[in-house]
């Protein structure tokens, strides 16, 4: 397989293995030891109990991927896990129940109705870690300036080496005064423009017009990195303005007098948008310039190249070997 061609599946395996991980699905997003953990910060001491302790917390119907019981202060509870917010809605207690169920993302907590306990609001108040999912539909076109500059930067890092573009051979051979042979193969640039001028003998300026079409060669696929690098933060940009306005819209429906605690979320979820662009934007950025110096130090051989050939058909000095 070629080079070239194990970048491609490389670039394609990439863009397989992170796009799964793009999808917004409602998958699973706490476990029980997440609630767990927050109630040894927020210092409840909780016990586990088996589920059996109270029967009437057990009635209730739903897709369960995992139940446990805990007591805290001699109040029982059952701490339920589904694998997804929607299954956990779907958490129902019979019509007589003397319990009551309050549910976050995919967490269900049962406990008996009138219990008013510290447990109750650290359940409540357990929010899921920012992550590439509060980017909303933002995160798919983000994701394809990821994989294109991953992908451009690569491929120009291979398609760049000295070998296909400057080899040491042709490099000794203009140090030692040596012209170079005819039977150089059209591998690399410079090779290329060896073989035009000693088989086709072209005039001076199509000589200088091929040479620039080699240097431009180098640069192919450049300009999609600038365009990365500025189409990155724009779009972070624009989910960051999505999400305010979001944000703005449902303050007044939260019923709350003081919405800081809502704006001061919603603000957080609305920048990473911006935060995420900057990360492409950036290393997209530097993987730019650092390509361009080399293209400018390829190119600088290439005009070397052709003004020594230049010169010696000018002069009539080339003596090629055969």
């Amino acid at each position: 397989m070629t080079p070239s061609g194990i970048i491609v599946k490389f670039s394609l395996f990439l863009l397989l293995s992170l796009t799964p991980g793009c999808i917004l699905d409602h998958e699973k997003v706490f476990v029980i030891s997440d609630f767990l953990d927050a109630l040894s910060e927020d210092e409840i001491t909780f016990t586990a109990v088996p589920v059996e302790i109270d029967p009437s917390l057990s009635k209730f119907s739903g897709s369960v991927l995992k139940k446990n019981a805990f007591q805290v202060d001699n109040i029982s509870f059952i701490l339920i896990e589904c694998k997804n917010t929607q299954l956990s809605n779907e958490i129902e207690l019979d019509k007589n129940s003397t319990s009551q169920v309050f549910r976050n993302e995919n967490l269900a907590l049962i406990v008996r109705k009138g219990i008013e306990a510290d447990f109750i609001a650290s359940f409540q108040e357990l929010k899921e870690p920012l992550s590439y999912k509060q980017a909303g539909i933002f995160i798919y076109p983000l994701t394809a300036c990821l994989l294109l500059a991953v992908f451009i930067f690569t491929e120009r890092i291979y398609s760049l080496r000295p070998g296909l573009t400057f080899p040491r051979k042709v490099e000794k051979a203009l140090r030692s005064g040596e012209f170079p042979n005819k039977k150089w193969k059209r591998y690399s640039a410079a090779e290329r423009i060896v073989h035009v001028a000693i088989h086709e003998k072209p005039s001076h300026e199509a000589l200088l017009a091929y040479s620039r079409l080699e240097v431009a060669a180098l640069e192919k696929g450049l300009f999609l990195l600038e365009v990365v690098v500025a189409a990155a933060p724009l779009i972070g940009l624009l989910g960051t303005a999505t999400g305010l306005v979001q944000v703005f819209s449902t303050m007044p429906a939260s019923g709350l007098s003081d919405g800081t605690e809502i704006f001061s979320e919603g603000i957080a979820l609305a920048l990473l948008t911006t935060i995420i662009g900057l990360g492409i934007a950036i290393p997209a950025l530097i993987g730019h310039a650092y390509l361009i110096r080399i293209v400018e130090k390829r190119a600088a051989s290439l005009d070397w190249l052709t003004a020594r050939l230049i010169d010696a058909v000018g002069t009539n000095k080339a003596s090629f070997k055969t």
